[in-house]
């Protein structure tokens, strides 16, 4: 039965709210999972709403929403990580906890404990017979779900994976083709190298980013840009190149010419960003740097494909680090945009 302080909506306003949601414009996927999340959320009275998607890089927790009573938290990310994996190993079956305190091994994984997580229930989204992402449902209390209920989560899950196999079917011919236009450019083009450090250039950063920036802009991923300045004498040349082979294949240090670089690390958040450039500094030593999250979801970057926004931002925060560090010693200092409290959960 369900907790007292959880009474859902009414299966008929339920189904209501579902049609007039497939006769909604959405001019991405973004918006309809996070529309239909938030809906799953109030008509189900429950705390937390999750979807996560099958990459190459595992289980990645893209889209959520969450109730009034609970503000966001790292640790939605880590539920799945968890549970997903039990998920994915049976891809035909729901897996439901109405409450995690009756299951010892359950109980005691951290994100229960740190989220206060009582009920889980997570459905396998397919394509082909394969799981390709999951839905999660969350609650505080323990809960059961009606059958009424339950089919409408059903309902909610099949269009998402529809939904999400079109978008992945779509990013991967996008992928493809920017890779294409990449290598065509590199190949075409023999001035994409400065010549003074041998990294990419600033023709090469415009090339990259029309291939990289399509994709994060309509999942609303943001971006981490790091700017830094440095004379150019041989072991500094050398050590930014070194920094440079131990990125990750994704991330992209740019040499702007001037003695001016900018990093760039897609999928990444304040947090992993700040643990990156501490390691480069103990390379280049403890010089100015500004950082800034290039955010998609905000009208200032959204349709700023050139980043010359977030790239001032990292040159003013660089500046700022230079003004209160001490003979020429200075600290990491971030300029973020201010976001709404729903966007704020991704910059982490």
């Amino acid at each position: 039965m369900a907790s007292a302080n959880h009474q859902s909506g009414n299966p008929a306003d339920s189904w209501a709210i579902l049609s007039g949601m497939a006769e909604e414009d959405f001019p991405n996927a973004t918006q309809f999972f996070s529309r239909g999340l938030g809906i799953l959320v109030q008509q189900l009275n429950i705390d937390r709403a999750a979807m996560t998607r099958v990459t190459s890089n595992g289980l990645e927790t893209c889209w959520w929403a969450l109730s009034e009573k609970v503000g966001p938290e790292d640790a939605i990310h880590e539920t799945d990580e968890f549970f997903g994996p039990r998920i994915m190993d049976a891809p035909d079956v729901t897996l439901s906890v109405p409450d995690l305190l009756t299951d010892k091994e359950l109980a005691a994984h951290p994100s229960a404990r740190r989220l206060g997580i009582r009920m889980y229930h997570g459905i396998p989204m397919r394509s082909s017979g394969k799981c390709i992402g999951i839905l999660s449902l969350q609650s505080m209390e323990p809960r059961n779900f009606s059958p009424e209920e339950t089919a409408f989560v059903r309902v909610m899950a099949l269009l998402f994976s529809r939904t999400l196999e079109t978008e992945t079917l779509r990013d991967d011919l996008q992928a493809t083709r920017n890779v294409l236009d990449l290598t065509a450019a590199v190949v075409e083009d023999h001035s994409l190298e400065s010549q003074a450090t041998r990294l990419p250039n600033r023709r090469y950063l415009e090339i990259w980013l029309k291939a990289h920036l399509y994709l994060a802009q309509r999942r609303g991923e943001p971006m981490s840009v790091a700017y830094w300045t440095l004379s150019l004498d041989m072991p500094a040349k050398q050590n930014l190149r070194d920094i440079a082979a131990a990125l990750r294949g994704e991330d992209l240090l740019v040499d702007l010419g001037g003695e001016e670089f900018v990093l760039l690390l897609p999928h990444t958040g304040i947090e992993g960003a700040q643990v990156l450039l501490e390691r480069i500094r103990t390379v280049l030593g403890p010089i100015p740097m500004g950082a800034t999250l290039w955010q998609p979801l905000h009208p200032v970057d959204a349709d700023d494909l050139t980043i010359q926004q977030a790239l001032l931002r990292a040159s003013e925060a660089r500046s700022y680090s230079e003004e209160t560090g001490v003979e020429g010693v200075g600290e990491v200092q971030w300029m973020l945009l201010e976001m709404e409290s729903e966007e704020n959960e991704n910059l982490s």
